[in-house]
């Protein structure tokens, strides 16, 4: 069995974001990141030559950073955090802290927190769930997929998962 990796990194695998984490009765003070994103592919070589095919995997990659680009990321299942929607505005509360937000600026994420953790775990199921609508590639040659969040360099998360 032979065990090939291909990988993504782009420049442009980027997006800007604001967040703040919230661990305990603490809550980290509103702040952003410039983050990159990578992506790599594990699994068999096929007669084609590919692991995966580059063409293939970069729109998917770079669909994901342009969706939470410019965006105030927002846990959507912290329970320490409440949300009101009002018109056109959303506000968060954490204690006695209040934050208030245009709603088109805000993006709801289905994770606890926006740790870079969480969010390299959040970008793993969208791009999977990409890659199982791209019918023309054999996804039965991977075997692995794994996701880099960096924040800042030298300062980055992964998550993986086997298929």
């Amino acid at each position: 069995m032979s065990n090939f990796k291909v990988s993504v990194y782009k420049q442009f695998f980027d997006f800007s974001a604001g967040h703040f984490i919230t661990y305990g009765s603490r809550c980290e003070t509103l702040h952003g990141h410039n983050y990159r994103v990578e992506v790599a592919l594990f699994g068999e070589n096929g007669s084609d030559g590919f692991v995966y095919n580059f063409s293939d995997l970069k729109p998917l990659v770079l669909q994901e950073c342009k969706a939470l680009d410019h965006l105030m990321l927002l846990a959507a299942h912290n329970p320490h955090l409440t949300y009101t929607y009002g018109e056109g505005e959303v506000e968060v509360r954490f204690g006695t802290r209040r934050y208030l937000f245009p709603q088109e600026e805000v993006i709801l994420l289905p994770i606890e927190n926006t740790t870079a953790e969480l969010l390299a775990y959040y970008l793993l199921r969208q791009i999977r769930a990409g890659l199982s609508q791209q019918a023309r590639v054999e996804l039965e040659k991977l075997r692995r997929i794994e996701v880099m969040v960096e924040e800042q360099p030298g300062q980055a998360a992964f998550y993986a998962e086997e298929f």
